[in-house]
């Protein structure tokens, strides 16, 4: 790869807080072998982060970094990548995030991909990068401030073109759970704000008047219009409540103008939010169950959570729990700190997040996280843990015993691995959406066998009622996300599987190529983006394994998905799924097989290139992929075949 070229800005801004130092990292030392986003980030972290350093140290390194295609006009592309070691996850250890809106691209304005920061500063400050250059700045007046209040003082103090990633005093106060926010409404689950926090590190602001290089302005422009051709397909969204709440128009990330989920929504009293996905839905059937509250209770608890920097998958649950414990008597009010009863009400859901936060009472512990809240309590706390106490996300969603495929994209991932699971069931959703509705979706039977042919690899990936071709479908589908995530591009809107403006409504999956190329200059397809995914997912297995991953222990889906019968799911109520004719199939009441799942993990082993009886990669394959460095620390800890 040549030096110069267009889509990377050229530098990654390396900062210590502890020595008060700042310097540049050339971006092109990495690019070259992991593109951007998520790939370069791991990459780092693999150099800088000991499998020892807990997820507060201060040697633990936050990585947040662009891709290629950032800045550029380029469609879906406005995200960035957060990499680094969890103290959400049990036990600590490797994570990620992906959060969209304005940061990301203000980041490469002001001259930058990425940043790594590690180290503690001695007091609260904030990093403020513009136009090339990078300083720590003094943050006593945004300490202990919510993130909508930093936001009203760093627009004061840098101009309305300034856009930061911060958290709020939950990360100040190490809530392992806390999220990172951004000023679009933007958020990443993985405990990221206690690690913010952990640094003396209110925020990372960014401005500038610079503009990554293109190489081919032109057809980057043609390739954008048939991007927003063909992505017209019918934004699926969540119900709403009936003469509550309406959508009023789409609230895009920067030079985006694609379908998307995230909306600007309007309530009966007039209040208008920008909201997307579980953030917008996840108090409302509290709130339903109190007569005389609101839809803007509700709606109003997302905007708690995310001026304290607090996760809303992780209120769900903690609601949820504190309900069926409760109702059990194994908590009481008065150890609860809380009347439960309540929940529901506005004040509850205040006082609730407000005792997490400052670490009140019971608030100390589920501070903690849900799932070291059953390690403090034990069995009278774990016995009303649910499908959805995970750790990271929700674990009864896009169920592995509803889509055969998700079963190994969920194994293999230190998190849910929403991204992944976004591909099955959009594509799902589409086809239950013609079957309801044809006029809304161009996706048939056939369309959606081509489509899943196509893009998964095999022409038997598309039957969920079968354990075959999904190997292959789960590889194909890994790979790309890692392609996904490091140039960044959004999986609202990737890959284009489906299309009412294709001749056979099939998408194309050398679109992404066709941009990567009209961007940086460099001649690519779909195999050779293809290769950086599984080079970066190859690099971040290695990663989980160094620091104590379980190969075959650990590459299972949670174990009751092989015991308890799936009755529910929000997104497909009659959970139906494509079966091997053109009628559809109903799973409802399904487990997977454990037998089945085991000869299916073996193939997906085998296809990798990895060892199929223990699961570990082997020397040939990181070597073919070029991380020869990689199999030699490996195989110190005797962790490589």
């Amino acid at each position: 790869m040549k030096r110069e070229v267009c889509g990377w800005t050229g530098r990654i801004l390396k900062v210590d807080l502890s020595l008060g130092s700042v310097e540049d990292i050339d971006t092109m030392e990495y690019a070259e072998g992991f593109l951007g986003g998520r790939g370069i980030a791991t990459r780092l972290y693999w150099e800088c982060v000991a499998p020892e350093t807990g997820a507060l140290d201060p040697e633990n390194a936050l990585i947040l970094m662009t891709g290629p295609l950032g800045a550029t006009g380029a469609q879906g592309a406005s995200r960035f990548e957060v990499v680094g070691k969890s103290p959400m996850l049990l036990p600590e250890g490797f994570c990620y995030g992906n959060l969209g809106g304005y940061f990301g691209p203000a980041l490469k304005q002001a001259g930058y991909d990425g940043v790594m920061v590690t180290g503690r500063a001695a007091e609260p400050c904030y990093l403020l990068i513009q136009d090339g250059r990078a300083e720590i700045r003094d943050a006593a007046h945004l300490w202990g401030l919510g993130t909508y209040a930093v936001r009203d003082r760093l627009k004061a103090d840098h101009g309305r073109r300034a856009h930061f990633v911060t958290t709020g005093p939950a990360g100040e106060n190490l809530v392992r759970t806390a999220a990172l926010i951004t000023d679009h409404e933007g958020s990443a689950t993985g405990g990221f704000g206690a690690v913010l926090g952990s640094k003396n590190l209110k925020a990372v602001v960014a401005l500038g008047s610079g503009r990554p290089r293109v190489a081919d302005p032109k057809a980057l422009t043609e390739l954008n219009r048939l991007t927003i051709r063909l992505s017209k397909r019918g934004t699926l969204r969540m119900p709403l409540p009936k003469d509550q709440m309406r959508y009023v128009g789409r609230a895009s990330c920067y030079q985006c103008g694609l379908d998307c989920l995230r909306g600007a929504f309007r309530t009966a009293s007039g209040k208008e939010v920008v909201r997307k996905c579980h953030s917008m839905v996840f108090y409302m059937p509290w709130v339903a169950m109190r007569p005389g509250e609101n839809i803007d209770t509700a709606v109003d608890a997302t905007k708690i959570c995310n001026d304290l920097g607090l996760c809303t998958m992780e209120m769900d649950n903690v609601m949820g729990w504190l309900a069926r414990a409760w109702e059990a008597g194994d908590l009481s009010a008065e150890e609860a700190g809380l009347n439960i009863g309540e929940i529901g009400s506005r004040a509850f859901f205040e006082r609730l997040t407000e005792m997490i936060t400052r670490r009140e009472g019971l608030g100390d512990v589920l501070a903690e996280g849900l799932l070291r809240t059953g390690e403090r309590l034990g069995e009278r706390a774990t016995r009303h843990f649910t499908e959805d106490v995970s750790g990271v996300g929700l674990g009864s969603s896009y169920s592995p015993r509803e889509y055969v495929i998700n079963a190994l994209l969920y194994a293999l991932e230190p998190r849910q691995p929403i991204a992944m699971l976004h591909e099955v069931s959009y594509l799902i959703a589409r086809w239950l959406l013609h079957r309801i509705k044809p006029e809304l979706s161009p996706t048939t039977a056939e369309v959606f066998r081509a489509a899943a042919t196509k893009f998964w690899g095999n022409d038997k990936a598309w039957d969920m009622t079968t354990y075959e071709g999904k190997a292959e479908a789960a590889m194909r589908i890994q790979d790309r996300t890692y392609m996904k995530d490091s140039l960044v591009l959004c999986d609202c809107a990737w890959p284009i599987m489906d299309s009412f403006n294709t001749p056979d409504h099939v998408g194309d999956p050398n679109l992404e190529a066709r941009i990567f190329s009209a961007v940086t200059g460099l001649e690519s397809d779909e195999e050779g983006l293809r290769a950086y995914g599984e080079r970066n997912f190859n690099l971040q297995r290695a990663v989980l394994l160094r620091e104590g991953w379980k190969p075959l222990e650990g590459d299972e889906p949670a174990s009751f998905n092989f015991t308890e019968p799936i009755l529910h799911d929000l997104l497909n109520p009659r959970l139906i799924v494509p079966g091997p004719t053109e009628e559809p199939v109903s799973v409802k009441g399904n487990v997977l097989d454990r037998e089945k799942y085991k000869e299916m993990r073996a193939e997906y082993y085998e296809l990798r290139g990895w060892d199929r009886e223990t699961g570990l990669q082997t020397a040939e394959t990181l070597n073919r992929l070029g991380l020869g460095d990689v199999a030699e620390a490996l195989k110190k800890r005797s962790l490589v075949r």
